[in-house]
């Protein structure tokens, strides 16, 4: 069995369905991280029977958000802070998600510093390239 599926997900990621578009952490380091997901009928960013472009980027924000989480609470030992979606570059996917497919995404960690992350994300069905993106990331400063 993976170790990382023993992780509570809401130890490491503070959104809560039905807007969770994280299923199981697979695998993290400080430096990346890889998660599942399998959008279903219930989730709220369905449209047509697949998941949406902005269900994409919010499932790509969130993988982000499951990898610090962990490295947060496991490596650093630390609370995990409230992110927010800085800025989303070079965005693009070759098609949407159909309901029921299992994704598996990969975020790489490219520079971080203070409370801002850049980032590379790919989301893959199987060995199917079907999105990609840069995610500038932030953390809610402590004081605000």
């Amino acid at each position: 069995m993976n170790p990382f599926h023993q992780i509570a997900l809401d130890d490491i990621l503070l959104q809560q369905p039905p807007f969770r578009f994280v299923d199981s952490l697979e695998a993290c380091t400080e430096d990346e991280g890889t998660v599942s997901f399998t959008p279903g009928p219930g989730n709220l960013l369905m449209e047509n029977g697949c998941l949406c472009a902005a269900g994409l980027i919010e499932h790509m924000a969130q993988a982000n958000a499951a990898r610090e989480g962990y490295v947060s609470k496991y490596i650093r030992h630390i609370d995990m802070g409230i992110g927010y979606i800085g800025q989303v570059r070079n965005f693009s996917y070759k098609r949407l998600p159909r309901e029921g497919e299992r994704l598996t995404t990969t975020v790489k960690l490219r520079y971080e510093m203070f409370n801002v992350c850049l980032c590379d994300v790919e989301v893959r069905s199987g060995e199917e390239l079907l999105a990609s993106a840069n995610l500038k990331t932030a953390l809610k400063d402590d004081e605000g």
